[in-house]
């Protein structure tokens, strides 16, 4: 799940964030306040009306009070701050880096609004195959040719 704070922003940067996530096969935590609780109400209506799940948008108010408690879900694997401050995400940064699990990926305005940067909402993985376990060629793990 993402964690994705849209208190302050627009709507295009709003839709923007949202979109990025879901195409990368995100759940979405988004944390609005009162002002942009509307424009994400919609969004998520028109979203849900397009055959959205329910489950994979949540919105939850009292975006600030609602992030620094998110964190504390091993479910939420990075935050997207859609505006904020130096200082707040300084802030946010060192909690994240002072939890014991997971390390967790924060994506900011400035990484949103850059193509190059969209891979940020995937999550990386990677699959091993022990060849040997599987009965690779003895000899050549052995250092034989």
């Amino acid at each position: 799940m993402l964690a994705l704070q849209a208190s302050g922003a627009s709507p295009d940067a709003l839709a923007l964030a949202l979109t990025a996530a879901l195409v990368a096969g995100n759940a979405v935590a988004l944390l609005v306040d009162s002002t942009s609780a509307a424009q994400a109400e919609t969004l998520q209506g028109r979203l849900r009306a397009a055959g959205l799940p329910a489950e994979v948008l949540v919105l939850l108010p009292g975006a600030a009070q609602s992030l620094t408690a998110l964190l504390d879900d091993e479910r939420v694997a990075g935050v997207c701050l859609l505006s904020a401050n130096a200082t707040t995400e300084r802030n946010l940064l060192r909690q994240m880096a002072a939890d014991d699990g997971a390390i967790r990926q924060l994506i900011t305005a400035q990484e949103l609004f850059d193509v190059r940067q969209q891979y940020r909402f995937s999550a990386e993985q990677t699959l091993t195959i022990n060849t040997a376990a599987a009965g690779g060629n003895a000899a050549l793990l052995a250092g034989m040719h």
